[in-house]
Parts: C-alpha cells; sequence; structure tokens
C-alpha cells in the first residue's frame, strides 16, 4: 500500500516520544486563477487541458507538523492536497516524513525529506519561490518512462498519475526517500550533503517495486556574503516493474546519472539565482510494438543525454516595500544519439523537442502571512512546425497559517 511504511515511521516515532514532547502545527492554502493555451496539458505546463479556460481553484493545501523530541532528535511532516495532473483535488498524501538528529555541525535524517539535489527543492513552496511554475528541469515531462524507458510517445497521450507519460529530469516534488548525512564543515562557509535514497532523482514514487538504488552528493559553499554556489551529482536506477515489462528481469540495471550545479548572487534589493542541469541515461527503448531486442533476447541499451538551466532575476521594489518583479530564461536541449544496429527509433533524433521558456512574475505581500503572486510564462520549440499553444497566466494568492 503507498505512504506505508512512512505511516508506520510516523506513528512509531510518537509511540516513543516522551509525552512531553511539544508538537507545532502550521499550513498554508494556495488559491489560484488560471489559464493556459489550447495546447496545455500538465506535464508540459503544469495546466490541465480541461482547465485551460480562466477559472478559479484550491490549488494547494498544506498541513506542516514539527515535534521536538528531545536528546537532539526531532520529526518533521507534511500532510498534502494538491491539484496535480487532474486539475482537482486530489486525496490526502503525506509527502514528507523525517526522524532527524542533530549535534553540533553534524545531522542525519531517515525517511522522506527534502532531495538535496540543486536549488529548486528548497524553493518548491509558494511562500519561498519568486514564480508559480516548476523550472522545466523538474516540471517538464521527457520521453523516458520509468517502466518503458526510451517511450516516443511519453506525454503525447494520457494524464499524470494514471496513465504513463514519462518522468521529470528531477521529480518536481521535491523529496525522496532514504537516509540523508549532514555535516556544516564551515558555519556559513561550506557544507555537505549526502543522500542514499531507493532510486534516482527522476523516480516520482515513494518507493519502487524493484530493488532500486540511489546515491546523491551536494557540496554547498559560500565564496562571499552575496554568493552561494552548490555541486550536486546523483547516480541510481529508477524503473519500476509494470504488466508492459514483465517479460524481462533486471530492469535495475537501467540508471540515470544526473549532474548539477546552482547559483545564488543577492545584494541589497536584487537576487540572481540558477541552477544547471546534465542527465546521462541508460535505458532500454520501446516503440508502439513493444521493447526493442537485442539479438541475445533481452532489450537494447540507449544512452542519452539531455541539459536543462534556468536562470531567475529578482528585485525587490524599494518604493513599494513587500513587492517584487522577477523574469526567467530556460533552455531544455535533447542531444543527438547513436542507435543500436535495427534500431527502429532513427527518426526520433534528437530524443525530445528541444524548447526555450520565458516567464515573468510580480509578486505582493498583502500581510506578513499573506503573498498574492502574477506569472506569465511562453514555449517555444526549436522545431518551427511545433505550434504548441502552451502559454500559461496565473494568479496565486498563497496564505500562511
Amino acid at each position: 500500500m503507498r505512504n506505508r511504511w512512512i505511516h508506520i515511521l510516523l506513528l512509531g516515532t510518537f509511540g516513543l516520544a516522551p509525552l512531553s514532547a511539544q508538537i507545532e502545527l502550521s499550513g498554508s492554502a494556495d488559491f489560484e486563477l488560471a489559464a493556459g493555451g489550447e495546447d496545455s496539458r500538465f506535464v508540459t505546463n503544469e495546466i490541465n487541458n480541461e482547465f485551460r479556460r480562466p477559472h478559479l481553484s484550491i490549488r494547494e493545501l498544506n498541513l506542516f507538523l514539527f515535534s521536538d523530541l528531545g536528546n537532539n532528535f526531532s520529526f518533521t511532516g507534511r500532510l498534502q492536497w494538491d491539484i496535480w495532473g487532474s486539475g482537482r483535488l486530489n486525496p490526502l498524501r503525506i509527502t514528507l516524513a523525517a526522524l532527524s538528529w542533530e549535534a553540533g555541525r553534524v545531522g542525519l535524517t531517515v525517511g522522506r525529506f527534502v532531495n538535496p539535489f540543486g536549488l529548486y527543492p528548497r524553493r518548491l513552496l509558494s511562500s519561498t519561490g519568486s514564480f508559480i511554475n516548476a523550472p522545466l528541469a523538474y516540471g517538464y515531462f521527457i520521453n523516458i518512462s520509468d517502466t518503458r524507458g526510451f517511450w516516443p510517445a511519453a506525454g503525447t497521450v494520457g494524464q499524470y498519475g494514471r496513465e504513463d507519460v514519462g518522468l521529470t529530469m528531477n521529480y518536481f516534488g521535491g523529496y525522496v526517500t532514504g537516509g540523508l548525512f549532514n555535516w556544516v564543515i564551515i558555519p556559513q562557509g561550506m557544507d555537505v550533503a549526502l543522500a542514499v535514497t531507493n532510486a534516482a532523482p527522476a523516480s516520482q514514487q515513494d518507493y519502487t517495486n524493484l530493488q532500486n538504488l540511489g546515491a546523491t552528493l551536494r557540496l554547498g559553499f559560500q565564496p562571499a556574503i552575496f554568493w552561494q554556489q552548490g555541486i550536486s551529482v546523483s547516480h541510481g536506477s529508477f524503473m519500476r516493474r509494470a504488466t508492459v515489462n514483465t517479460n524481462f528481469d533486471r530492469f535495475e540495471k537501467y540508471r540515470q546519472t544526473l549532474l548539477g550545479t546552482d547559483i545564488v548572487f543577492a545584494f541589497s534589493y536584487f537576487e540572481l539565482s540558477g541552477e544547471l542541469l546534465y542527465a546521462l541515461w541508460d535505458v532500454p527503448a520501446s516503440d508502439n510494438n513493444g521493447f526493442q531486442i537485442a539479438p541475445d533476447g533481452n532489450p537494447e541499451q540507449y544512452r542519452l543525454t539531455n541539459w536543462s538551466a534556468y536562470l531567475d532575476a529578482r528585485i525587490e521594489l524599494p518604493f513599494w516595500p513587500g513587492s517584487y518583479m522577477a523574469g526567467r530564461y530556460e533552455r531544455m536541449v535533447f542531444d543527438r544519439f547513436t542507435p543500436p544496429a535495427g534500431s527502429s527509433l532513427v527518426s526520433t533524433n534528437p530524443w525530445d523537442d528541444s524548447l526555450i521558456r520565458y516567464s515573468f512574475a510580480l509578486g505582493y505581500r498583502l500581510a506578513r502571512p499573506v503573498l498574492l503572486k502574477f506569472a506569465f510564462s511562453e514555449q517555444i520549440y526549436d522545431d518551427r512546425t511545433l505550434r504548441r499553444d502552451d502559454w500559461t497566466l496565473r494568479l496565486v494568492l498563497n496564505v500562511s497559517l
């Protein structure tokens, strides 16, 4: 059952906690007015096509929990309702459940926690990010399936949460499951995080039904008071067993390698931030007739690469306290690949559609717990015959409780 062991961890933690432990509760609510182009889809611009016309919705509800358990132990949890995929509120989910131990500069965490890779997972809450859409590297689904491998039909049909729509380079939900080690080497100067997880960063599953394993390392450093830099590397398996691949074994051997760097320059009212991610995929491949089969009877193995980068510029308006303006430029590129002999996928080369996205955002804090955000985005594809109408226009009212 989904989330079973996380439920056990949550209940077990409080069963062992002293009766005097204090539980702190907080929450947030996002109300959204949104519209999108005729070709809008959650897997390309985060708007379900059924709701592409102007509509008002509850975008997300969160309940956060923190408890100091004593002896340097603490527990953090998050209950989340959202409209991912369907455009309607999904069932309640436990997206964060982590038991942590901290002593001085060293910390250990077990459970489901924030992905240490990159910058965006630390800014994914509406109250902390300047924009509404996730960056392309986190929110744009590509032709990699966790059941079929390289699959050119990924994302062209179906709905997230019900059908196979492919994966993103790094999971947009921002959480991973496993164990995490943190070490502040130099206070406000250098730190390192090492996570061992049950899958690579691309996996969207709380856990998989294969013996997958992943590892992520991030080194963060601050060369100057206005400059923060991070370098991340991750490697692991990500596929899962499903009806379409039951005739084959050892899908754990197919892996994702993800490299990245993130940067933040902040001075006075101005901030410049962004990320660069590069992914290498060792995967099988499928077409409409099933898996591409090698002479030995096993699936052919393909090696695919792609990269994505974004740069955000934000300025807080000194003459209007509580307000900001921001712009974002993004690029996602899919490289050409060398297909195995006899491959039927030679016409799909590069292996997905490269694109550029431009975004603009405005924000104003109406009160300390109330933030109003407006954002517009437009996507342009390298293949000019792809005249996809998938712009977005969104207005979000975030209330912190």
